[in-house]
């Protein structure tokens, strides 16, 4: 039996979801750690009619000593959206979380991109013999630039795209960046005031945005994608550019985490 810990920006909330659909299926014990913002989580978890314990943080270690029908346990612990724009930040609130969680759990991995190139050296930093961590990696071994590369589903092919299409800015929205645009224009620091639109246009036109690329990851959990991504070019008169993403980055990268996990415990 493995415990698991998963550290992640809840910007993967749908990713996440349809894991842990997966994952129900074979009976994995899912715990989630309480925070303001695990409420549009629930939402999915409920509506996939996922069993879940939701606790606070200091109630884990009593928790996990409950007896619990379930081969292996998933404890998950999301972090509110901070973007690149305060690199360091994210740093520092990744490294404490997974310190938190390193005495509990048999390894811990890490739902993040590179982040303003602050999260490359996680797992040589944080792993011990008890408790490996790892950062989600795509099939070539590469690290995410960040959670839109993440969608995409490979840097490989995120590096194209930009190169291809990088002559004019293009703002990225996946689903679940859709739905909180603008709380995450705010954390990325891109405004003060995250309704003030006119600032907000002043801003995409500053930085030579001309695009808004629609990231389609294939999931549906959040509703109205198509209005509010045609609302979101209108509003701030960006050429829609449609990509397709996928999951296989976080799926393939749970994958091999709880093989390695098994196999070194075998």
């Amino acid at each position: 039996m493995a415990t698991i810990g998963i550290v992640s920006c809840r910007i993967f909330e749908d990713e996440l979801t349809f894991l842990m659909k997966k994952e129900q299926e074979k009976k994995t014990r899912l715990i989630l750690i309480e925070t303001d913002f695990t409420e549009t989580i629930e939402k999915k978890f409920n509506f996939e009619k996922i069993v879940y314990e939701k606790i606070q943080a200091d109630e884990l270690e009593n928790k996990l000593k409950e007896p619990a029908d379930a081969e292996d346990t998933i404890v998950l612990q999301l972090i509110e959206f901070s973007m690149e724009a305060h690199p360091e930040r994210i740093k520092d609130m990744v490294y404490d979380k997974i310190q938190d969680l390193q005495s509990y759990v048999s390894g811990i991995l890490v739902f993040y991109g590179l982040c303003g190139n602050v999260l490359g050296n996680v797992d040589n930093d944080l792993s011990t013999p008890d408790c490996p961590v790892r950062i989600l990696r795509d099939e070539d071994g590469d690290i995410g630039d960040d959670c839109i590369c993440i969608s995409i589903g490979s840097r490989k092919k995120y590096v194209h795209i930009i190169r291809t299409d990088g002559k004019e800015g293009t703002y990225f929205l996946t689903p679940m960046q859709a739905a909180h645009w603008r709380e995450i224009a705010y954390a990325s620091a891109l405004t003060p005031d995250p309704n003030d639109d006119e600032m907000l246009k002043m801003v995409f036109e500053y930085s030579n945005y001309k695009n808004v690329g629609k990231v389609s990851t294939g999931l549906q959990y959040e509703e109205n994608y198509d209005q509010v991504v045609d609302d979101f070019s209108n509003r701030f008169n960006l050429k829609i550019l449609e990509y397709e993403g996928n999951s296989s980055i976080i799926e393939n990268s749970f994958e091999r985490f709880m093989k390695s996990l098994k196999s070194n415990s075998a």
